[in-house]
């Protein structure tokens, strides 16, 4: 997966769970809605660390800016710097809706690189 694609939005799932099976639903529901195709999204394999699943996965930045264009969507309303990390905001609020926001989360890729969690 290359992570400097402009075109995608590429994250880090965390989740407790065992399989993806909870991140493929929360993504899938999303895209749905914008009938995105499968080569959309791509979700790789988990690195188990901590008692932790840790997933890369992206998603193309046309469908995320056809799902923020949705007449009910919120994702510019939730908070965020750019429609990247409002989207991942979003995301989570999902989880929180879905009552697995202590079983997941998401992260942006760049965010999860940057001098404010303290990697370099």
């Amino acid at each position: 997966m290359d992570e400097f694609d402009p075109g995608r939005i590429v994250m880090q799932a965390a989740s407790t769970e065992p399989d993806a099976r909870i991140i493929e639903t929360i993504l899938s529901d999303a895209l749905k809605l914008v009938h995105a195709q499968e080569s959309d999204f791509h979700l790789g394999s988990a690195e188990y660390t901590f008692g932790w699943n840790f997933y890369m996965l992206s998603v193309n930045m046309s469908v995320v800016k056809r799902l923020a264009q949705l007449p009910d969507s919120d994702i510019l309303k939730v908070k965020g710097d750019s429609l990247e990390q409002k989207f991942v905001n979003w995301l989570n609020g999902q989880t929180k809706k879905k009552n697995v926001e202590d079983k997941i989360h998401f992260s942006l890729l760049s965010d999860l690189k940057s001098s404010r969690y303290g990697l370099f």
